[in-house]
């Protein structure tokens, strides 16, 4: 199942996942590196369809 962003609530950890993203690429100044990037995540395999979104999911994950 894929949930697509504002149309079903992500999990808790998800929410959790793009709060710390957003507040992290602000502190740099580069909250434009999100524009126009889509959260679409696949619950069942618990990654995202974006690669570039899923590189920053995989290292908060290991963290």
């Amino acid at each position: 199942m894929i949930l697509w962003d504002e149309e079903n609530p992500f999990p808790e950890k998800i929410e959790l996942f793009k709060k710390f993203l957003k507040g992290y690429l602000t502190s740099l100044n580069s909250l434009e590196l999100l524009e126009g990037k889509p959260f679409h995540y696949d619950l069942e395999s618990d990654e995202f369809l974006n690669s570039d979104i899923q590189e920053y999911y995989y290292l908060w994950s290991i963290a």
